[in-house]
Order: structure tokens, then sequence, then C-alpha cells
């Protein structure tokens, strides 16, 4: 099988039909590229240019090798112009196992921010509950994670790429529906957690907020992300959410700010420790940079 330098060396004088050309050409003596190209044809077993000293022509068997010459010179450095690219994260799929309130703002832009500084990179989304997500990623099922206060677990790594103040979702006809802006406190009577584990540190954090405000709040038989779909909306209860939910809240429904400033919600992403994916470490250092985190 010929050498790549071969080929190339073959299609510089086939395409100047002049061998000092073509050395001047390929940056190089023309001797050695003499000595390269009748390598090339005791490989082959026959000649590829009548030579004279007036000129030089491709024979019947170089006219034949030279398409070949260059659709495969062109595949090897399409093929290692690939490799790179990979290697440099602007090629690939990466899998994005994201809750259910990262969809109204913090996935989109996630998204068309990777979309804009690497358009060849194909993003797959998928929507998992955060317990799920430690397994997914062990399992390779997902390459990276994005949630509101993750599990922390020991094989995994963790990135706080945006944080959001909290507001109080309500039924538009609930008692505080009108208020511009409210204390935690007033909701003692009203708010509803959702299962504990469907997102432990998530649930934690709620509850100590909560106990901090002094009540403890109730326990909900159904997600938020149920009662958000099928409306199961009651007119007496509350619940909390990141403040993005805004942008796109159900019919009936208000969201209302809680006046506490520094207790922000934190969306993180996780992926395997040492992972060795390009696309990931791209995403990983754009995402730090879309929203200001600090």
């Amino acid at each position: 099988m010929p050498e790549l330098r071969h080929l190339r060396y073959f299609i510089a004088v086939a395409e100047e039909l002049n061998f000092s050309r073509a050395a001047k050409r390929l940056r190089m003596a023309q001797p050695p590229l003499s000595v390269a190209i009748r390598q090339l044809e005791q490989e082959i077993g026959a000649s590829l240019f009548h030579r004279t000293s007036r000129e030089v022509k491709l024979t019947e068997a170089g006219e034949a090798l030279l398409p070949g010459a260059r659709r495969t010179l062109a595949e090897a450095e399409g093929a290692v112009t690939t490799a790179k690219r990979t290697a440099a994260g602007e090629l690939g799929v990466l899998r994005v196992g994201y809750v259910w309130s990262a969809r109204f703002e913090t996935l989109p832009t996630l998204g068309k921010a990777l979309l804009q500084s690497r358009p060849q990179v194909e993003l797959v989304t998928e929507e998992m509950r955060t317990y799920l997500m430690p397994a997914a990623l062990r399992m390779g099922t997902i390459d990276v994670a994005l949630a509101l206060y993750p599990d922390v677990v020991s094989e995994l790594s963790y990135e706080t790429i945006r944080r959001e103040r909290i507001v109080a979702v309500v039924s538009s006809s609930h008692r505080l529906a009108d208020e511009p802006a409210i204390q935690l406190e007033a909701l003692a009577d009203d708010l509803v957690l959702f299962p504990r584990e469907l997102a432990p540190r998530l649930h934690d954090f709620y509850l100590a907020l909560c106990r901090r405000a002094g009540f403890e709040p109730k326990d909900a038989r159904e997600s938020t992300r149920t009662r958000w779909t099928i409306g199961t909306w009651n007119p007496s209860t509350a619940v909390m959410l990141p403040a993005s939910v805004s942008n796109d809240l159900p019919d009936d429904t208000v969201a209302i700010p809680v006046s506490r400033p520094t207790d922000l919600l934190e969306n993180q992403l996780v992926w395997k420790t040492g992972e060795p994916n390009p696309v990931l470490t791209t995403f990983v250092a754009l995402s730090s940079q879309v929203f200001d985190s600090a």
C-alpha cells in the first residue's frame, strides 16, 4: 500500500508536470522527490510518468492513479481534521439529563450558547428525576446532568453554573396572589413540599428555609411537576420554585418573589470524575461563563 507522502508527492508532480516546480511546491529538494516517485512506481509495478529532457507527462497508469490518489489524500486529511476537531470538543454528541425546572430557561440558554460556540456538536437531552442522575452518569446513559442541589456522590464532579431567586407559585385565587413580593413566613399555613426521595438535597434546602422562617411545611403526596402538568392547584397551597419558571406559568397561577435575596437556588452541572470527553469539557467551561454564578 503506497505511503500517503508518496501519493502527495505524486499528485504534486502530476499537477505541475515538472519535478523542479513540484519540489519547490513541496518545500523539498528535487533528488529526494525523484527517488520517492521511483519507489512509488516500483511498489505499483508501473511507470507513472513519461520523462524526457523537455517534458514530463503522465502515463496511462499515472492517469488512472491520479483521481484515486486525490480522493485518498483528501479522505486522510479529512479524517485527521475530524480527529483534531473532536479532540478539541468541536464535534461529537453530548447527552444531558436535566431536572424539570431547567427547561424553562437554564437548559435553553445553555443549548443556544453551545450551538453558537460549537454548531457541529449534537445536544441530546432527557428530562430526569434528580435521584436517578447518579446511576445514569455511572452507566453512561448521560454525559452530564443539570440539577438543583443534586445528590453529592464521591465519584462525581460538580460545578455551580447559576444561582436563582426563589418564587412562590400559587393559584391566581390564592389570598396572596396580588402581592408584589412576600416574606416566606406569610406562607406558613400554605406551603407544601414534594416527597423528599425525589430530590433529597433540594427538599432539605427548602425545609431549612421554612424552619428558619419559623414553620414546618406540609408534605405533598405529589411532585410539583405533576401539579404543574395536570393543573391540580389548590387555592390555599403554595410551592417554592426557581424564578425562571415565571417564563411559562400554567393558566390561573402566579409567581410571587420571596423577599430573601440571600436564599438562592443553585443550578449545578454534574459529571463523572475523570471522564475523557472533550465535548463535555467544552460544555462545562462554556456553561460556567453563560450565567453569573457569583
